[in-house]
């Protein structure tokens, strides 16, 4: 009592006693007989209630150990389950069964089901009642549902609401049990309020990061992603290709910002909503001045705009509101699952990389089969394979100050043609000759053979993916 713990039921007893004994009919005998069973009584009383006190306490600072490691409500029901051996319930607000611990999931269901046909069909009195206390005051109530088990049921309420509840399943409960729901439910309704505010945090700054940075790098399973976007009002889709945004890096000298007082990936942002899209965007976790999004492309044929001029016009806006960054935009492919979402991230990544033609919009399908190699292959084993191919004839360049590797490259691109590789380098006829006499002595191989000149090309756009090899 030092510590003004209060033990209601023991200070009524010490009240009865009082006024019992304000009353003197009765005699010595009986005073001298009755007052030390009553103290003893009323001691009892105070031990259990403290001994409830401590039990609901410990239970209490466990729970909230495991809430500030971020748990969600489906682990904490697995907490409290460890901690009390009473098997829990989650319903949604319409009584909908969400998850269970420590019962047989169709069982659970089965508890879920009645307990909702009761609520619909008004059904069992002293039961509707309490419902009622439980759904519009907010109240903890116990259910008797079945001669085999009762219903401990507390709200989840976030920010006034309920948004859910959840449910202890017993025989029996001891005033212990409801104050360990009561803790449980209080624990979880912080958790939803947390939950809540960080996703709108992340819904006012446009989800930069947030949930696409989950998605990159595969931290959500599904359902969880179709859950918070729906919650933010992002529709997925069901067929999805990646973007990335690049601008020069040599223009954000100093950390200035050259959109005057509006952060770039804002802009682009606004520039979806205009259109009535709502896609996730983020800055690129590799490169900060690089902004990634998601492009539902399914969701363009919905509202009728053609998937590949909206690209196109997104960067003409940008072009013509900020003309002195040269901006240049990475397409992946398109997949119509959400697991892929990395590799069409990755995608996009080497589209960037491997625009050696100076393009604005860069696509993957068109990248061929060096794409596929980047995709799939170990950045090592891709060094490798380049060097392998083509390092004696960069060793030669880089001695003689000449131009042979960029004279391959052309000379492969051109299909071989003799007099298209050379107007593209600007050279005479005879003077291309010459080099790719020079590079078939140096390399010791035909550069004419299909599968020469195949692997060779291939090592050329991996060279310049690498950024390796710098051919205009």
């Amino acid at each position: 009592m030092q510590n003004k713990v209060y033990y209601p039921k023991a200070m009524e007893m010490f009240v009865q006693m009082s006024s019992h004994f304000g009353n003197y009919d009765f005699t010595e005998k009986e005073f001298e007989s009755g007052l030390p069973q009553m103290l003893l009584n009323c001691l009892d009383t105070v031990l259990t209630e403290k001994n409830n006190l401590q039990d609901a306490m410990d239970f209490n600072n466990q729970a909230i150990g495991q809430f500030l490691n971020g748990i969600e409500e489906t682990r904490l029901a697995d907490v409290c389950y460890q901690l009390t051996n009473i098997p829990i319930i989650l319903e949604d607000l319409g009584f909908n069964y969400l998850y269970s611990i420590g019962l047989d999931p169709e069982l659970a269901r089965q508890y879920s089901r009645n307990l909702k046909r009761i609520v619909k069909n008004n059904l069992d009195g002293d039961n509707h009642i309490k419902l009622t206390e439980l759904i519009e005051k907010q109240q903890i109530v116990e259910l008797v549902q079945s001669d085999k088990h009762k219903r401990l049921i507390a709200p989840m309420v976030s920010r006034g609401k309920i948004v859910g509840y959840c449910s202890f399943i017993n025989t029996s409960f001891s005033a212990v049990d409801w104050l360990k729901i009561k803790q449980m439910c209080l624990i979880g309704s912080v958790s939803n309020y947390n939950k809540e505010t960080i996703l709108e945090t992340e819904l006012k700054l446009n989800i930069k990061g947030g949930l696409l940075e989950d998605m990159i790098h595969n931290r959500l399973n599904p359902v969880v992603l179709f859950k918070r976007a729906r919650y933010i009002g992002v529709d997925l889709g069901k067929e999805y290709q990646f973007l990335v945004l690049k601008g020069d890096p040599n223009f954000y000298l100093n950390g200035n910002d050259p959109i005057g007082g509006m952060n770039l990936i804002e802009v682009f942002s606004r520039y979806f909503m205009n259109s009535n899209l709502n896609i996730l965007i983020s800055e690129d976790s590799q490169n900060t001045q690089n902004i990634a999004a998601l492009m539902p492309v399914d969701l363009f044929s919905k509202y009728s705009i053609n998937f590949d001029e909206f690209i196109r016009k997104l960067l003409c806006f940008l072009k013509e509101k900020y003309p002195n960054i040269p901006f240049e935009i990475g397409m992946s492919s398109r997949s119509k699952s959400l697991e892929d979402i990395p590799i069409l991230y990755n995608e996009a990544l080497i589209s960037l990389n491997m625009n050696y033609q100076q393009k604005e919009i860069t696509y993957f399908d068109d990248l061929g089969a060096v794409g596929i190699l980047f995709r799939a292959g170990k950045m090592d084993d891709i060094r490798h394979f380049c060097n392998k191919m083509l390092s004696k004839l960069i060793e030669y360049d880089r001695g003689k100050e000449s131009e042979l590797t960029k004279t391959l490259y052309y000379y492969i691109k051109s299909g071989q043609n003799i007099y298209k590789a050379a107007k593209m380098m600007n050279l005479s006829n005879g003077g291309l000759r010459y080099r790719v006499q020079k590079i078939c002595e140096i390399l010791d191989v035909d550069i004419n053979d299909l599968n020469t000149s195949c692997q060779l090309f291939l090592a050329l756009q991996a060279g310049i993916i690498l950024g390796d090899l710098k051919i205009e």
